[in-house]
């Protein structure tokens, strides 16, 4: 039986939702694969889960969001020896509402369509035009426009690792000038996608919501107090939870 790996990146803030996605995601996984979530935060969530939930714990710390942002490729490449066949990076603030299985998202190398690209992102509105960046995609290229969301993308392990060992080496060139792209990490992502086409999941077979925090407030700001809502998920952790205009819904 083949392993997916699930990584989550959720310092700070995040963390509430992240532990949210890992207990929604096996409430309402109906596959066969094993699972193993890959989580980077500043707070080990074993804890606040059930026993049986196969989590591997890497502590990661961010004085930003920025630095949250822009460090996934560097963790996801942490992983190269790690036991999992596959690898999917998921936003923290991700949420899941129905039943669903692997089939919609496993691939060799897997990209989410943006919703945007059928709106103010469409015909390659939101690429990366800074021709001194690794970023950079012509105006004149010719081929097809897709842009692709930064809060997803995965698929086979060794394909994974490649894709962000490729970044990453993109993400170093160009602090040295410097630049940081508009969109971070996302600008990079949708370079090489660009280039290298992988398989999309179309926005409207996406089986999750995107970049849902439930209220939380601005989950950017590093300070944010999350202590009334950690407290609430210890005393409840075999208890199935949402977030709604801040407050834990259980």
């Amino acid at each position: 039986m083949s392993n997916i790996g699930i990584i989550i990146l959720a310092t700070n803030a995040y963390f509430v939702l992240g532990v949210r996605f890992i207990k929604r995601f096996m409430h309402y996984y109906k596959g066969d694969k094993q699972i193993t979530f890959y989580f980077f935060s500043d707070t080990d969530p074993k804890p606040y889960l059930l026993d049986n939930i196969d989590v591997e714990y890497h502590y990661e710390q961010h004085d930003s969001w920025v630095d949250a942002t822009n460090s996934k490729f560097k963790d996801i490449i942490s992983l190269s020896n790690c036991k999992s066949d596959y690898l999917f990076y998921f936003d923290a603030d991700t949420n899941i509402s129905k039943p669903f299985t692997e089939e919609w998202f496993l691939g060799d190398l897997v990209g989410g369509e943006h919703y945007g690209n059928r709106d103010w992102l469409k015909d390659g509105a939101g690429f990366d035009r800074n021709s001194a960046s690794k970023a950079y995609v012509p105006l004149d290229s010719t081929l097809p426009y897709t842009y692709h969301y930064g809060a997803f993308f995965g698929g086979k392990k060794d394909k994974v690792i490649k894709f962000c060992t490729t970044l990453r080496e993109w993400q170093i060139e160009d602090k040295k000038i410097p630049y940081e792209p508009g969109c971070n990490d996302e600008s990079y992502i949708n370079t090489y996608f660009h280039f290298n086409p992988p398989y999309t999941v179309p926005c409207d077979k996406f089986m999750f919501d995107i970049s849902d925090k439930g209220g939380l407030g601005e989950t950017r700001y590093t300070n944010l107090d999350i202590s009334k809502h950690k407290s609430i998920l210890l005393e409840n952790k075999d208890i199935l939870f949402n977030i709604q205009n801040n407050e834990i819904i259980i």
